[in-house]
Order: structure tokens, then sequence, then C-alpha cells
């Protein structure tokens, strides 16, 4: 007698050998396969910092294959718990990946740039018979804020009443663009 039970989506589907016969019969109750709970990307992060992904899941009886990290649809980091080093990570612009700090539900990503500003997926697969990949996804934008405050030049020493003032506010570079707006005594 032989039994081969496939998980995927959470159904299952059993393969029975009896004298001979294979028999395809629909199981019905709860299967137990992997399940992804949660992925964790910092919508911002200021660029020089560190960026921490996560990757949650729950296995329940399945054993995990591997957990594949993509930016922008590119592999940039894999866990292969069998593999030796466990751990690889691919060049991609803008990715540095700490691999002291990273394992298989977190990536931490050290000294951000802007290139590294994009849409993150993470894949866990587990290993047969099940076979089953579960994924998700989350934007992260890298931002970079002026070195100092906004610049206001133009303006002269005394002013009359009825003079037309002429100034300009300057922003530091920045991205994305910094919004300048205007007060006068405190309002807008």
């Amino acid at each position: 007698t032989c039994l081969h039970v496939l998980c995927e989506r959470c159904m299952a589907f059993m393969y029975r050998c009896s004298g001979g016969v294979l028999r395809q019969v629909f199981h019905c109750n709860r299967v137990v396969c992997l399940k992804l709970l949660r992925v964790s990307v910092p919508p911002y992060t200021l660029r020089g910092e560190m960026a921490q992904l996560e990757c949650l899941y729950d296995l329940e009886k399945d054993r995990l294959y591997s957990v594949t990290w993509y930016k922008d649809h590119e592999e940039f980091y894999r866990y292969v718990p069998k593999a030796n080093p466990q751990q690889h990570s691919y060049k991609l612009e803008g990715i540095k990946v700490d691999h002291h700090r990273s394992d298989s539900q977190k990536v931490l990503l050290k000294n951000v740039n802007l290139k590294a500003s994009g849409m993150y997926r993470c894949e866990v697969s587990a290993e047969a018979p099940s076979f089953t990949s579960v994924h998700g996804e989350g934007r992260m934008e890298v931002v970079a804020l002026p070195k100092e405050g906004p610049q206001i030049t133009g303006e002269e020493r005394i002013y009359q009443v009825g003079d037309v003032i002429n100034l300009n506010c300057t922003s530091g570079k920045s991205f994305p663009a910094a919004r300048l707006k205007w007060y006068i005594n405190g309002r807008p």
C-alpha cells in the first residue's frame, strides 16, 4: 500500500495504491501546510540608515527548503538551511546585506542609498512532498533629508509701508524634493 499527499493552497489530494490500482481521493479535512504570516518592509528609510525586512511564516508540518528575497524582481538574498553556507547574497546596486544579522525570517540591509528604493518580495518554499510556496511584498522608499534648514535670501535691512518684498526660500538637497511653505508672523 502506498500513500502520497500533496499540500497546495491548503487543499489535499490523496493517492492510494491498493492491489495495484491507483485511486485519487479528494480529502476535505484541514490540511497542515506552509503559511505566510506577515511580510514587513519599512515604507520609508533614511539614506545611510539600516532597513530590516521581515518574512514571518509558519511551516506547520512542512520542512523549509528556501527563503528568497527579491528587489524589483531581481534576487538579492537566499537562505537555504541545508546549504553550506546557509546564506547567499547576490550583487545588486543599492543593496548591502548584513549576513551576521540576517537569517531565515529577516534580512538587514545596511547603509541604504537611494537605489535601494523599490518593491521587495519574500518567497518561502517548502521541501518535498508538498513543494508549497508562499510570497508577500512591500514597497520601501529611501529618503534623503536636507543637511540644513531652508535659507531665505533677498531681504533688505529696512522696509517702508507699501514696499514690495521679493524673497527667495531655498532648501538644501533632498529626495524627494522638500515642500516649502511661507509663513508671515506665524500664519500661512
